[in-house]
């Protein structure tokens, strides 16, 4: 369902949403994931599950990156 590329900290769904990952300053291990691409046309059932795809590219980049490191 995702595409990770820890070069770019980007998450990509197969829908069209990538969501881009930077550190937060102050925590060690912790990110902030933000929005930087969705779905094209975006369609009601692309909102009604964007907060869970949201929540699933957090968990599959630390994953990710956690596998690498």
């Amino acid at each position: 369902m995702f595409l990770t590329d820890e070069e770019t900290a980007t998450a990509t769904h197969r829908d069209g949403w990538v969501f881009k990952f930077s550190p937060v300053d102050g925590e060690p291990g912790a990110f902030d994931g933000e929005c930087i691409g969705q779905p094209s046309p975006l369609k009601h059932e692309h909102l009604a599950q964007a907060a869970r795809v949201a929540r699933e590219a957090g968990d599959i980049f630390i994953e990710a990156r956690n596998a690498r490191h």
